[in-house]
């Protein structure tokens, strides 16, 4: 399942704790933990349940690779 959406912010869990990225955050690249992440687009936010996975930042584009993602209710 693929998603191009244009955010404000993305929030998750890494193993260090919550992380969040806002624009022009410098490159990285994050082991995301088990648990919820989060995006903000203006006033809606979307919440997803996620296995553990990773993310990339760099260029003011998120990329978020996970095995298994639901939609929170």
């Amino acid at each position: 399942m693929e998603f191009d959406l244009t955010i404000t912010s993305v929030s998750g869990e890494i193993s260090d704790g919550l992380y969040t990225i806002l624009p022009n955050h410098s490159p990285v690249v994050a082991a995301l933990a088990e648990g919820i992440i989060s995006f903000t687009s203006g006033d809606n936010k979307i919440s997803y349940n996620i296995s553990d996975g990773l993310t990339v930042f760099e260029n003011n584009s998120a990329r978020v690779l996970v095995n298994n993602c639901t939609v929170c209710k």
